[in-house]
């Protein structure tokens, strides 16, 4: 069973003030950590889009550079972002049979994205997000079947939102805080360091 993940880095990171790809998560890039969580988790194949400060990304990835798309609409929405990373998958010769759907603000573990796939493919289900608190959370894990709905999605039609609205999500209850962590501004990036004890 084949599977792989999007990671939507695409974004200004107005409210951050840097760029998030870029910020120390325990002694190395976010992304780069993010990209190892998901190879770890058995992810085959990990798609970064890009679009903001592209080159200064880039520049610190290394090798992994050949895993990124640039997105030259990232402007109008994160549903472009979205768009570019399904249709790098549809032009691969073979389908995943599930996705995972990351933002680069919402780090996770290796532990939940394997639990979310499992599960995803025991109960066949569309797709599974996790939950913590009867709140929905992240990441989001979707049927390979969903990529044509997925590059199609528009800003103005709420994106992922409606694909999910479309195609309601299996929910699993974690009690890991990090699956509603969104790393929006430094003091929620200082916060999520202390709370996960990830050194600064």
């Amino acid at each position: 069973m084949s599977n792989a993940a999007i990671i939507l880095a695409a974004g200004a990171s107005r409210r951050m003030g840097s760029a998030k790809p870029l910020l120390d998560w325990g002694g190395e890039p976010l992304l780069i950590a993010e990209i190892r969580t998901l190879e770890a988790a058995g992810i085959e194949s990990v798609i970064v889009v890009l679009g903001a400060r592209a080159q200064l990304v880039r520049a610190q990835l290394g090798a992994l550079t050949k895993r990124t798309v640039f997105n030259p609409q990232w402007p109008q929405g994160r549903s472009t972002s979205l768009v570019a990373g399904a249709r790098a998958l549809l032009e691969r010769p073979e389908r995943p049979d599930a996705i995972v759907i990351q933002n680069v603000d919402q780090p996770t573990r290796t532990e939940i994205v394997t639990r979310l796939l499992e599960e995803r493919s025991r109960a066949d289900a569309d797709a599974v997000q996790p939950e913590l608190d009867g709140h929905g959370g992240h990441p989001v894990v979707v049927a390979g079947t969903l990529l044509p709905e997925l590059a199609a999605v528009e800003e103005t039609t709420f994106g992922l939102r409606r694909v999910l609205e479309a195609h309601p999500p299996l929910r699993l209850a974690f009690d890991d805080p990090i699956v509603r962590i969104d790393l929006d501004t430094p003091e929620d990036l200082k916060r999520a360091r202390a709370q996960l004890a990830i050194a600064d």
